[in-house]
């Protein structure tokens, strides 16, 4: 057998074992475990988590990343929203018109 031949081979071989490992991961799911927080509760929509983000940043007058880290059903129709701060923390309340009913440090 010649070397091409052989590499060859060793090249479709190679292709077959790769699309088999692709076509295993791909066919695998991951299932929440029971109790997650991303299983129970309802949380905000994220578009009104980026914008109680916006407005933190804005009214705690940061120049710092903020970013919505997790949110919940609030009082009254509303959702609080949870955010990271640089290094710190903030909560936000906002209604489903999105209007942000408050922003705090904790």
């Amino acid at each position: 057998m010649t070397r091409s031949a052989t590499s060859s081979r060793g090249f479709a071989a190679s292709a077959i074992l790769m699309a088999a490992v692709l076509a295993a991961g791909c066919s695998t799911t991951m299932q929440p475990k029971a109790g997650a927080v991303r299983s129970t509760g309802e949380t905000a929509p994220a578009d009104l988590q980026l914008l109680c983000a916006s407005e933190a940043a804005t009214r705690l007058g940061t120049t710092e990343s903020v970013l919505p880290v997790s949110s919940m059903a609030g009082p009254n129709g509303t959702f609080q929203v949870n955010l990271a701060v640089g290094s710190g923390q903030a909560v936000c309340f906002v209604d489903t018109n999105g209007v942000v009913q408050s922003v705090e440090r904790v």
